[in-house]
Formats: C-alpha cells, structure tokens, sequence
C-alpha cells in the first residue's frame, strides 16, 4: 500500500497564558465509581444546543476562543521547508492526518504512517538516522534515503544483526480529548486490574510515558496535550519546537515505574535542515495546544428506540467493562466511553512495538505490544476506518475483530440476534 501521511522564549499573549493554565486544577478532581447507564429518555426533555465536531468547548474564555481560533489556522497550514518542514517528513501539515470529518478528526486509511524499532525488548531503539520510531516517507539521511521518485525504502527485517519490529497506525481524532487532563490518574488507576484480581478475563492496566500517567495516543502513552502535540510535529513533519509549559504541564503524577526512553517533556527539539531553531515560535505552539486542548467533545444525537435498547444490551454483553460510560473529572463527567487504559486484545491484533512502561503484570509482559488503549466511542460514527492501523471499515467489523481480553464480549456479540446487534450499532451511530 503507497502512504502519504501527516508530519523559551517568554509568552507575551494572555490568550496563550490562559492555554498553559487550562489544565493545572487537573488534580482537583477526585476519584469515584464509574458513572452507570442511565435511565430511559426523559418525557419532556431540555433542548440541547447544537455542538457541531470541530467547534470549541463552551466553557471557554474570551481569550481561550480566540487562542483555539488562532490555533486552528495553524492545524490546517501546510509547513514549506522554508519553515522548517523535514528534512524528514510524512505530511505538511496537522490535518493531513487529522482531517475526517473536520480537523481534528481521524484520518483515511492511505494517510496510516509506518513505526520501526530494533533490538530487543524492552531496550528498542529507533533505526539509525531517525529521530524517533515514526519512519517518514518524504526527505532523506546518509543512511535512509527517501525521494519521491523512488518511493520509500523497504524497512530492513535485521538490523546489524538485531530484529526490526514495525506497525502501521491510522490517525486518531482528538475532539473533546483535552477533557483527559482533567481526570487524576486516581480516577484512571481505580479501574485498573493488571492481575485480573477479580478474575473477569480484564486486566487493564495504566501506562507511563516520560512526563507521567498517559491518557493520549494508541497506548496512552503521553500524559498531556502539549506531548502529544509537539511530537508530531517533530516526528511527523520535522517541525521542532521549545518547550512551552515542559514538565510543568504535566498532569497528576506517574505510577512510580521507571520511565523507557530518554525523552523529558523538558527538552527542546532540533534538527539540520538549515532553518534555526525552533522551528515554530512558542506562541504559535500554544496556540495549536490549544486548539486540539479546546475541542468540544462529541455531542450525542437524541436516542430512538433502537439507541436505548442497543445501550442496554451494550452494557449486558460486558463492553462497558472498558467503554466505560463516563469518567469524574474537575470539570464533570467526561462520557467517552474509555478507561484510558491498555488492554491486551489478543494475537490478531497486536503489534510488534512498544511504547511506555505499563503497569507490572501477572498477565502480561513489561512491554505494550499487544496492547491497545481502550478507544473513546464518542462520535465513533464519524471517524471510520476503526482500530489502530484503520484495518476495520465499519463498526460491526472492529467489533468482530476484537480477541483478547474483548474477546468475550466480541463472542457475547456475536451470538446476539441480528437485530440485538443492529441495535448496538444504532446505540454507537448515536454517541
């Protein structure tokens, strides 16, 4: 398959002071169990305002809006080398993986970029001349050449004498995920179960990136929105940056294991493309932080029947033991769907690199290969394809795909009638 995928200096904007501060009370939040389904639909119910995907959040302030507008300009602006684009590179701009429906979104199957690491775990190592696991398809090094006439190279099977591992991921979209900082990792921790000490085939666990407890990524494996934006930028367009916040932002404390990696939220990137820097100034990096910070989440359609019947079967085929409806947070229920944590999803699934340092586990093992994050359900409709490399186009295949620790729930689905399923489909069309 041919892929075309996406790529301190003191603040002086107030809007960008309000971005930095936006997720500092996340630990005011307190843990607490999770939200139940709800009841049916009530007889006379509140007109709910139109959120539209890609809109902001309404809680914001007059400065927060006008950084998230500003913010949004830079997610869709296509970077020149001029402007420090490569020299690596998989697309030239932010949208060009997160773009469908709207920026912010997900992304199409052709725009899924390739991972590679080598050696063994857990000291993997990214191949020589890249600066992170993302391998890019555009630019070139002494020992990577890259051109657009040629294509890209083949990733190596051995590597001075040492395996290469390597995954496919399809973008992910980020609407409402901003919410995720204000969630404690005691919220997130008090649904973890490493050991499956209850003995329902779950073991969920919490990973760590660099900074702390990851709520972000296909593994949750970056613990706030200014990681998760600045790597990208680096790994995937070659745009370097200075730290804005660094670990100041980050949010709550880890879970105490040693972290893999030699990367700190702490340190600036740089490259040799022959443009200074950094390559994006720290007001306009605030600005893109806030714009995928400031998301408004998915707004749930009104429920027919079919939605309500498909919630509560939803529920009695044992796939909120991960969806989990709704998480506390310090601004109120965060209805994602998610547990934020790592689940092993079988040998069908799993992939061959590994991000972050999970929690120690009877189950599994110190790596995350076979793991995955539990993914947020709110506006799954909308983001086709489905799974962490997009090799499900519908709904009612990233279900059947599901092993693992889902693979009773996957078996539970299965044997519903057809209408039963159809009914959870309905139910997840309407998140």
């Amino acid at each position: 398959m041919k892929i075309f995928t996406l790529k301190n200096v003191a603040l002086v904007l107030v809007a960008s002071a309000a971005v930095l501060s936006s997720s500092c009370d996340s630990n005011s939040s307190s843990s607490g169990p999770v939200t139940p389904i709800g009841p049916g639909p009530d007889p006379d119910p509140e007109p709910i305002p139109v959120v539209n995907l890609g809109d902001p959040r309404a809680d914001l302030t007059t400065d927060e809006l006008a950084a998230f507008d500003r913010g949004r300009v830079l997610f869709v602006k296509r970077f020149m080398p001029s402007e420090g684009l490569g020299p690596l590179y998989n697309a030239t701009s932010c949208s060009s993986c997160h773009s469908t429906p709207v920026p912010g979104g997900a992304s199409q199957l052709y725009r899924n970029f390739y991972l590679a690491q080598y050696g063994f775990a857990p000291f993997l190592l990214s191949l020589p001349g890249l600066p992170s696991p993302v391998v890019p398809a555009f630019g070139s090094t002494n020992s990577l050449p890259f051109s657009l006439e040629n294509g890209r190279n083949r990733i190596p099977v051995m590597l001075g004498g040492l395996p290469v591992k390597q995954d496919q991921r399809n973008g992910i979209p980020v609407f409402g995920t901003g919410l995720f900082e204000f969630i404690t990792d005691a919220t997130i921790l008090a649904n973890a179960d490493p050991d499956d000490a209850d003995n329902d085939g779950i073991s969920g666990r919490a990973n760590n990136d660099a900074a702390g407890l990851g709520r972000f990524g296909s593994k949750s494996q970056a613990n706030n929105i200014e990681l998760f934006t600045r790597a990208p930028l680096f790994n995937q367009m070659g745009i370097t940056s200075n730290p804005v916040q660094g670990s100041a932002g980050t949010v709550s404390l880890g879970h105490g294991a040693l972290m893999q990696g030699s990367a700190t939220p702490n340190a600036p990137t740089s490259d040799s493309d022959g443009v200074p820097d950094p390559e994006i100034s720290t007001n306009d990096l605030s600005d893109l932080i806030a714009f995928s910070r400031f998301l408004a989440p998915p707004q749930k359609k009104v429920f027919n029947d079919a939605a309500f019947r498909g919630e509560s079967m939803f529920n009695q085929v044992g796939c909120t033991s991960c969806h989990i409806p709704s998480l506390p947070s310090s601004k109120g229920p965060v209805e994602a769907f998610t547990d934020l944590l790592i689940h092993n999803m079988g040998p069908d699934l799993a992939g061959e690199v590994s991000f972050g340092t999970p929690q120690a586990s009877a189950n599994d093992p110190d790596t995350t290969e076979a793991e995955w994050r539990t993914a947020p359900l709110w506006g799954i409709s909308a983001v086709a394809p489905y799974l962490h490399d997009g090799r499900a186009p519908t709904l009612n295949e990233a279900i059947l795909m599901h092993g693992g620790e889902g693979q009773a729930s996957r078996d539970a689905f299965s044997a519903l009638t057809e209408l039963q399923r159809q009914d959870i489909l309905e139910f997840l069309r309407h998140l």
